[in-house]
């Protein structure tokens, strides 16, 4: 079975589609039950999640394949102390299947102000 039209999801490592692309059927069908089980063993992102050295997460929010993490770091002051908003992701090392979390900067948070204030 050819596989070459079919493009890769972004967010596969680097050389893990190449490498399926050699089995067969019968031995993806064993890749996926054994992917799907291995999903069903890993918390959920958020609970695994840690603050960083100096940073305190604020809140997060969970969507499929990543989270958001906003935090502060509460020794700054000024716009150095946050909010800061960033994407976090399990990246998994194929080789030996451990992995780490990936922290991508999205940007400091504006706080937008609420209309349900009682003045």
């Amino acid at each position: 079975m050819t596989h070459s039209d079919i493009d890769s999801p972004e967010d596969l490592p680097e050389g893990l589609s190449a490498v399926l692309e050699e089995y067969d059927d019968s031995q993806l069908r064993d890749i996926i039950n054994h992917a799907q089980r291995l999903l069903r063993d890993h918390p959920p992102l958020t609970e695994a999640i840690e603050a960083r050295h100096g940073e305190e997460i604020v809140r997060t929010e969970e969507y499929d394949a990543y989270t958001i993490v906003v935090v502060e770091r509460p020794a700054e002051v000024g716009e150095a102390r946050g909010p800061f908003a960033y994407r976090v992701q399990w990246e998994p090392k194929i080789d030996d299947g451990e992995g780490r979390y990936k922290w991508h900067y999205l940007g400091r948070v504006t706080e937008t102000p609420s209309t349900d204030r009682d003045d």
